[in-house]
C-alpha cells in the first residue's frame, strides 16, 4: 500500500522537486493509516491460517478427542480481538490521526498546495439555536480574529432585531470585541436605528473561535472528540452534517471488525473435508470481502441520503456481527 502511494504520486513529486527526505517522510506518515486498514485482514489470515493447520495436520482432531471445544480454544483469540478493538480506537486519535494529518501538510508542501496558511474563508454559522447568524470573510486561527463581520441577531420567529457589521473582531476572554462597529437596531415602530461604536461588545455575542476554525478540517482527519464538536456545530447552524456522522458511524463499528474477521475465522476452521488449508483461507478471504464492499455500499448510500448514516453503517455491521456470531457458535467441534 505503501508502494501504490509513492508510485502513483511519484511524477507529480517529481514534477515539483521534493526532496527525497520530505517523500520518505511522508510515505512513514501513510504507515499507521495503512497498517488499521490491513490488520484485521491480518488477523483474519492468522486465525484461519492457525487452525486450517491444525485441521490439516489432524491436530484438532487430537484437541477435540481430549473434550476441548473449538470455542474454548479460540477463546484467547476472542479476548485478543477485543484488546486489539480497543487499541485500534485509542490508536486512531493519539497516532493514525496525527500522522494524516503530517501526512497531508508534507504533501501540500511538497505540491504547492500550502492552502490559506491557517485561514478559513467564506464562514456562514448560526448559534445559540439560530438566534444569531454569523457571516465571516474568513478567520484566522492564529490570530483568533475575525475580518469582514455581520452578525445578525433574530428573534424566535426569526425576524432580525439587530444586525452587526466591522471589519474586523477580535477574542477576549469570553466574548468577540470590535475595535469599531456599525449597530443597526430595531425599534418597537419598526424603523431601524445606526450608530457607530469603538471597542464594541456584547456577552451573548461569544460564538468560540473553535467553530470558525474547526470548518476547516476534514471529517476523517478529526479525533473523535473534534469530530462530536463538529457534528454539533454542523447541526446547530444548519449545515449538512451527513458526511461527518457517516465518518463518526463508520469509525465506531469499524471497532467489531476483529471479532467479525475472528468469529468468521473459526466457523470455517475444520468447514472442509478437502484442502482444508486452501479452501478455509479462500473462504474467509471471500467473506471479508464481502464485508468490506458492503461497508463502503453502506458509507456511500449514507452519504448519498439514501438512507441515515446510522443505518447505512450499523445495519451492515450488525448482519456480519450476526453471521459471525452464528458461525461461533456452530463451529464444527
Amino acid at each position: 500500500m505503501v508502494l501504490a502511494d509513492l508510485f502513483s504520486t511519484m511524477w507529480r513529486l517529481l514534477a515539483m522537486d521534493a526532496p527525497g527526505g520530505s517523500i520518505l517522510l511522508w510515505l512513514a506518515a501513510g504507515i499507521p493509516a495503512h497498517a488499521a486498514e490491513v490488520l484485521p485482514i491480518a488477523f483474519l489470515f492468522g486465525v484461519t491460517l492457525s487452525l486450517a493447520e491444525m485441521h490439516a495436520d489432524g491436530e484438532l482432531l487430537v484437541v477435540f478427542g481430549s473434550g476441548i471445544s473449538v470455542r474454548s480454544l479460540s477463546r484467547y483469540v476472542i479476548i485478543l480481538s477485543l484488546l486489539m478493538a480497543g487499541a485500534m480506537f485509542a490508536a486512531n486519535d493519539w497516532v493514525t490521526i496525527p500522522a494524516s494529518l503530517k501526512r497531508d501538510s508534507l504533501y501540500g508542501a511538497m505540491t504547492g498546495q500550502k492552502g490559506q496558511g491557517g485561514k478559513v474563508s467564506e464562514i456562514t454559522i448560526m448559534a445559540d439555536g439560530g438566534l444569531f447568524v454569523y457571516k465571516v470573510g474568513y478567520y484566522d486561527s492564529m490570530a483568533t480574529r475575525l475580518v469582514d463581520v455581520d452578525i445578525i441577531e433574530r428573534d424566535g420567529s426569526g425576524q432580525p432585531l439587530t444586525r452587526i457589521m466591522a471589519s474586523r473582531a477580535n477574542w477576549s476572554a469570553d466574548r468577540w470585541i470590535f475595535p469599531e462597529a456599525r449597530v443597526f437596531s430595531k425599534k418597537d415602530s419598526g424603523e431601524w436605528t445606526e450608530k457607530t461604536e469603538k471597542d464594541f461588545s456584547r456577552p451573548d455575542v461569544k460564538e468560540s473561535p473553535g467553530s470558525f476554525g474547526i470548518l476547516r478540517e476534514k471529517p476523517g482527519l478529526m479525533s473523535s472528540f473534534g469530530l462530536f464538536a463538529y457534528i454539533r456545530l454542523l447541526r446547530g447552524s444548519g449545515l449538512p452534517s451527513v458526511e461527518a456522522e457517516t465518518e463518526l458511524h463508520k469509525r465506531f463499528s469499524l471497532l467489531f471488525t476483529p471479532l467479525i474477521v475472528c468469529g468468521l475465522s473459526i466457523a470455517f476452521a475444520g468447514l472442509f473435508r478437502k484442502n482444508s488449508l486452501l479452501m478455509s483461507l479462500l473462504f474467509s478471504l471471500s467473506t471479508a470481502t464481502v464485508y468490506y464492499v458492503a461497508q463502503m455500499l453502506g458509507s456511500l448510500a449514507a452519504k448519498t441520503g439514501w438512507v441515515s448514516p446510522a443505518i447505512g453503517i450499523w445495519s451492515v455491521t450488525i448482519v456480519f456481527l450476526a453471521v459471525a456470531s452464528l458461525g461461533y457458535l456452530k463451529a464444527r467441534t
